[in-house]
């Protein structure tokens, strides 16, 4: 048998980093309001305290060659003549899009989109998957699809919003010359679109953070599980996200360390980073020049203070598209439906009215004063993460 030795500095090394990891798990991690406690995400709570979201699994075989379900949740029912979409971006799902969802469902029909391997849809391996299982043109025909089967006679309009990936995955059904022919009956009804902070792929978009997580191995994630780093990290994420660290809430650190903590939920979301941007520089080409085809309006809304994709991406995009306006948000990181929702839900009304056409094509926004805490709403409750 074959010995391994160590000299002691390699030894001092290992005890040396196990010990830094030790006290790191065990540092406490600050704690973090509940959105019950925080005034304007309990006013936009308080809207909801009738509404009610159906969950519905449809199958998506035809697009899979697989029995595979995706979760949509939505009021489709409250008979509105304009569907909003909601597609969420990368290690997310639908709940990002709740207080848009709480927000808009009395004025309009909502449908917040687990993608595949996210939330409450089906997470196949993505060995268990083509070598593109995860791509945004592969994940943007599972939505056209669950839409085919679920669209209402009365959605004569349809809306698509959608954050960083979700934003690229919306754009490339219209990129793609194949997705447009497969579903020209759902992407015809659509007249509008919203892009949260949408990728700009001509650009350098693989940044330092995706690699990290991309090279973060099953047993490096339940040992800072385990050991409380997991924890910590996500909280810090959390208050690192928002331009304001008083709109850090306790959900939203829940819904990362869960996201982080099941072994399926996040390799799906390491293959849809390793899987969002073609290698092929002709292949980027190819989309950038299907924009051409997105020729309805297109909002574009941008925090200034965006940490993963600076607003000159956003800039190029409205440039790119036809049709396309800019909104850049101040006091916003990247995480606006979740840091800023009352100017998305807000933006997203104006953007709908027919006065719009009107407005400049870039606008930069400051954030409202906070809300005053509402008569009837839900300081008092402690409700967990959704």
């Amino acid at each position: 048998m074959k010995r391994f030795w160590l000299s002691s500095q390699q030894i001092q090394r290992i005890l040396l980093s196990l010990a830094l990891c030790f006290l790191a798990g065990c540092q406490s991690p600050p704690a973090l309001p509940s959105e019950d406690h925080v005034a304007d995400f309990a006013l936009i709570k308080s809207k909801a305290v009738d509404l009610q979201l159906i969950t519905d699994r449809v199958p998506i075989e035809a697009t899979r060659g697989k029995p595979l379900e995706m979760a949509l949740h939505g009021n489709t029912h409250a008979d509105h003549d304009r569907l909003i979409v909601f597609v969420h971006g990368v290690f997310s799902d639908s709940r990002m899009w709740r207080y848009l969802c709480w927000d808009l469902a009395r004025d309009y029909d909502v449908m917040a989109v687990d993608l595949l391997g996210c939330g409450e849809s089906d997470r196949p391996e993505p060995c268990d998957l083509p070598p593109d299982g995860y791509s945004p043109d592969a994940l943007g025909k599972d939505v056209l699809l669950a839409l085919r089967q679920r669209l209402g006679k009365q959605h004569k309009h349809i809306t698509f919003v959608g954050h960083s990936l979700g934003a690229l995955t919306i754009l490339n059904m219209w990129a793609e010359p194949s997705i447009r022919n497969e579903f020209p009956d759902v992407l015809d009804r659509v007249d509008s679109l919203m892009l949260l902070a949408p990728p700009d792929i001509a650009g350098n978009c693989r940044t330092p953070i995706f690699q990290e997580i991309d090279g973060m191995t099953d047993l490096r994630m339940t040992f800072a599980d385990v050991s409380g780093i997991l924890k910590r990290r996500c909280i810090m994420a959390t208050i690192d996200g928002v331009a304001d660290h008083s709109l850090a809430t306790r959900e939203e650190a829940d819904r990362l360390i869960e996201i982080f903590r099941h072994a399926s939920t996040r390799h799906a979301g390491q293959a849809m980073l390793r899987q969002a941007i073609p290698h092929s520089r002709d292949r980027i080409q190819e989309i950038v020049a299907g924009y051409a085809n997105v020729r309805m309006p297109c909002l574009i809304i941008w925090g200034a203070q965006d940490d993963l994709f600076p607003t000159s991406m956003g800039y190029n995009l409205t440039n790119r598209l036809p049709n396309a306006q800019l909104r850049i948000v101040n006091s916003a990181m990247h995480g606006l439906a979740t840091e800023r929702p009352q100017i998305c839900a807000s933006l997203l009304r104006d953007f709908l009215s027919p006065q719009h056409a009107a407005a400049p094509r870039i606008i930069m926004l400051d954030p409202a004063p906070p809300a005053a805490p509402p008569v009837n709403s839900f300081s008092t409750i402690s409700s967990p993460a959704r």
